[in-house]
């Protein structure tokens, strides 16, 4: 299961990992896991990054696995970084929560609330 793609079935909003376990020995860790940017892209995206970078980043050795023009290889490539920008930007006011953070203004326990 790609568990960057889990839906609640009662309200349909997306699920947060919450724990995980060693199938030799059962230790297990619970708690708020985050999931990888890159994990969170479909996996069609995802294999197309794994070429990239096995390709040096060449985006011409891109054209020829996907057997499309270098504009079309481009595009692939810009839309799956736009996706990892979205992906990977913060809520609105987290840099005035850490300067607040940082010049003392509130405690930890407050920002991590307000986070």
């Amino acid at each position: 299961m790609d568990i960057s793609k889990a839906i609640c079935p009662g309200c349909s909003r997306p699920m947060t990992p919450t724990a995980c376990e060693c199938r030799s020995c059962r230790i297990r860790m619970e708690g708020d896991f985050s999931i990888s940017p890159l994990a969170a892209l479909p996996a069609e995206d995802q294999a197309l990054m794994i070429a990239f970078v096995r390709s040096y980043g060449s985006i011409k050795r891109i054209q020829e696995i996907l057997g499309v023009s270098y504009p079309t290889a481009r595009a692939r490539i810009d839309r799956i970084i736009l996706n990892l920008n979205e992906l990977m930007t913060g809520p609105p006011d987290l840099d005035a929560v850490l300067e607040q953070l940082a010049r003392g203004e509130i405690s930890f326990s407050q920002a991590m609330e307000r986070l």
